[in-house]
């Protein structure tokens, strides 16, 4: 069976990626790519196929990682058109992957060129350092907006942590217009998330931070004052049309690559209601307050859910419920860690857990597309491997404190 490409990821490996730097508007070209463009991959030398098989060759390397999503387009033979999922990458140059029905010849002709196609969301407000976002999903009974705002704050300096300041608005007129709902709110400073205040080492700015340059060292904490290193940072994006999640790096050293924060926007899997949640730092501090790169919360995914935000209560009360807990047998330390040794056919074997949300005592469902692994790290990094029947990724980042995450890719 030809798999799936509803789930799609992104690396800032790949050829043509936009980067996080230290600098605003960062953030906003990352999910431009990712949710609404796409990335353009480069023109093919070659496309071949065998029954199903296709194979696809570059002229040069193309960076591209087993389990994404690529976009043919320009073949004369529609077959080779559309979505598909990598299979297996040969070498640095070439690519295979599955065609739905067998093809018409053995070698493609026409211009065929290959992108990373977007998660398909909208973007319908936005303006210089600002954007809204919200899914493409028009039968989810609600859709709000993922406002962003990734500039220069008035009260900011340049020089100082670079975030963009994030939140959930149930409805919008414009870019700068919110009507309903918001989360994170705060009725006695409705501005708390968007606009901020003081100057210099005093100011506070935003409330909502999806991180993405911070300085000093990377494995200590640091006032927001200390200048972030010029360069490039990690981050994975993965999601589909009514979800995803960004996992960063806040630093450009490279000695804790796990160390990746997972930030999400999206509908959390429920029984009886369809919910918006967001996961951020929380943090409305001044800017001479420490924030590590690593403990800026939520710092990892086992206890993500302890920082997601819901713009709805599960009565559906319309103000924003904060600190939402999880439910796990066993504890969340790293002693809980075993490393296991493969099994006879030489497969890792999978122990791993849904990730629940609870309000209170009251459930109400659990993150989708991610699943804990309790073993520490047996994947390599970005590993695809079928379980059961479904197609999943290890990737690398703060689970519990250090170790793997799997998503789902179908």
């Amino acid at each position: 069976m030809v798999a799936s490409t509803d789930i799609k990821f992104f690396v800032h490996t790949n050829k043509n990626a936009p980067q996080l730097q230290n600098a605003f508007g960062s953030m906003i070209n990352v999910l431009d790519a990712c949710l609404i463009n796409g990335i353009n991959v480069g023109q093919a030398t070659s496309l071949t196929a065998n029954d199903t098989a296709a194979t696809l060759l570059f002229g040069t390397g193309h960076n591209l990682k087993q389990g994404q999503v690529i976009k043919v387009y320009g073949a004369d033979q529609s077959e080779f058109n559309g979505e598909h999922r990598v299979l297996t990458i040969p070498n640095s140059n070439t690519i295979t992957f599955e065609l739905l029905s067998p093809s018409s010849v053995s070698i493609a002709t026409g211009q065929i060129n290959v992108s990373l196609p977007p998660l398909g969301w909208e973007k319908p407000f936005s303006s210089a350092g600002k954007a809204a976002y919200r899914s493409p999903n028009q039968l989810l009974p609600n859709r709000p907006y993922l406002r962003v705002v990734d500039e220069l704050d008035p009260v900011w300096t340049n020089t100082y942590a670079k975030y963009a300041k994030v939140g959930i608005v149930e409805d919008m007129s414009d870019i700068n217009n919110m009507i309903g709902v918001q989360a994170p709110f705060d009725a006695s400073a409705v501005n708390k998330n968007w606009d901020g205040t003081g100057g210099g080492s005093t100011a506070y700015n935003g409330w909502a931070k999806w991180y993405y340059a911070l300085g000093g060292n990377e494995n200590s904490a640091t006032t927001k004052t200390v200048t972030p290193p010029d360069g490039e940072r990690t981050w994975i994006l993965l999601g589909n049309s009514d979800c995803f999640y960004i996992l960063v790096r806040t630093h450009t050293l490279s000695t804790y690559s796990k160390r990746l924060m997972p930030y999400y926007f999206g509908v959390i899997d429920t029984d009886f209601s369809k919910v918006f949640a967001l996961a951020a730092t929380f943090d409305y501090t001044s800017a001479s307050t420490s924030v590590s790169n690593f403990s800026a919360t939520p710092l990892s995914i086992s206890d993500i859910q302890g920082h997601l935000i819901l713009n709805r209560n599960y009565k559906m009360d319309g103000f924003p419920v904060f600190g939402l807990t999880k439910s796990l047998n066993g504890a969340n330390t790293r002693s809980g860690y075993q490393n296991y040794h493969t099994a006879p056919d030489n497969t890792v074997p999978i122990f791993s857990f849904d990730v629940p949300i609870f309000e209170g005592t009251t459930p109400r469902g659990k993150l989708p597309l991610i699943e804990w692994l309790t073993q520490a790290s047996p994947y390599q990094n970005l590993t695809v491997f079928k379980y059961k029947g479904r197609l999943k990724i290890a990737l690398d980042c703060m689970a519990y404190e250090d170790g793997q995450v799997l998503f789902n890719l179908e």
